[in-house]
C-alpha cells in the first residue's frame, strides 16, 4: 500500500497524542513499509522513523530494507517480542495475510506485541468504503469496519482512542490498557471481518508484482 503524507501525520499524530514528545519509543511495523511521497526524504518507513529517534524494527517475509524475517500466521514467532513494543503500525498489512482463519492468530500477535500502556495505530481499507464507492477495490480479499475495531477493543481490553476514515482506508489507533488475554472466540473476530474476493487478473498482477520484489536482486544479478 505504501506510506503516503497524510498517513504519516496520522501516525505521527497518535504517537504524539500517546506519548507527547518522548524520545526513544519502540516501534514494530507490521510489513516492509515503502513511502510513496516523492516529497518526503527516506523510502522506507524504517529509515523514516529511525531518522525521527525510534528504536525501529519491521517485520515482512520478503526480508528487504533490514525487515526481520517472520510469518504473521505463527504466534510462536514472536513470543521473544512479548509486550515489548510501545508503538505498533499496521499499515496495508493484516489484509493481505492468508488463509482467513489466519486473521485470528495475526491479531492474536498484534495483542501479545503490545505492552500495556503501547498503542496499535492500524491503517487498512474500509469495508464500506469498498462497497460504496469502490475504495481499495480488488487490493485485497479482507476489509474492516468500524465495528471490528470496536470489537476488538471491548474484547481485548483497549482503549478505542481514535478511528477515522482517510483515503478509503479505515485509520485507527487502539491503546492497551490491561493485561487482558487476547479473545478466545476465534469465530467471532473473523465473523467481523468482510470478505471480498479479487478478481483473476489483480491475482495474477500481485503474484507477478510480489515475485519481482522478492527477487529484484537475483534478477538485476541475471539481466545484462
Amino acid at each position: 500500500m505504501g506510506l503516503s503524507s497524510s498517513l504519516l501525520k496520522f501516525i505521527e499524530t497518535s504517537i504524539e497524542d500517546a506519548y507527547g514528545r518522548e524520545k526513544n519509543l519502540c516501534m514494530l511495523e507490521l510489513g516492509d513499509q515503502c513511502i510513496n511521497d516523492i516529497a518526503i526524504l527516506g523510502k522506507t518507513g524504517k529509515s523514516y522513523f529511525e531518522n525521527r529517534g525510534f528504536k525501529h524494527v519491521s517485520v515482512d517475509l520478503n526480508g528487504l530494507h533490514g525487515s526481520v524475517v517472520r510469518d504473521l500466521t505463527k504466534p510462536e514467532q514472536f513470543k521473544d517480542w512479548h509486550g515489548e513494543w510501545d508503538i505498533l503500525t499496521n499499515a496495508g498489512t493484516t489484509e493481505h495475510v492468508e488463509p482467513f482463519e489466519s486473521q485470528y492468530e495475526c491479531f492474536n500477535i498484534i495483542h501479545d506485541c503490545i505492552k500495556v500502556g503501547g498503542i496499535a495505530i492500524h491503517l487498512n481499507p474500509d469495508v464500506y468504503e469498498h462497497d460504496m464507492h469502490g475504495s481499495w477495490k480488488n487490493h485485497c480479499n479482507y476489509y474492516y469496519s468500524n465495528s471490528f475495531f470496536e470489537m476488538l477493543a471491548n474484547e481485548c481490553g483497549y482503549e478505542l482512542c481514535s478511528s477515522k476514515v482517510i483515503n478509503g482506508l479505515r485509520c485507527v489507533v487502539v491503546k492497551k490498557i490491561s493485561n487482558t488475554p487476547f479473545m478466545k472466540n476465534r469465530k467471532k473476530l473473523l465473523e467481523h471481518i468482510a470478505q471480498r474476493k479479487i478478481t483473476i487478473y489483480y491475482r495474477i498482477r500481485h503474484f507477478v508484482g510480489d515475485f519481482f520484489r522478492k527477487n529484484k536482486d537475483w534478477l538485476k544479478a541475471k539481466l545484462p
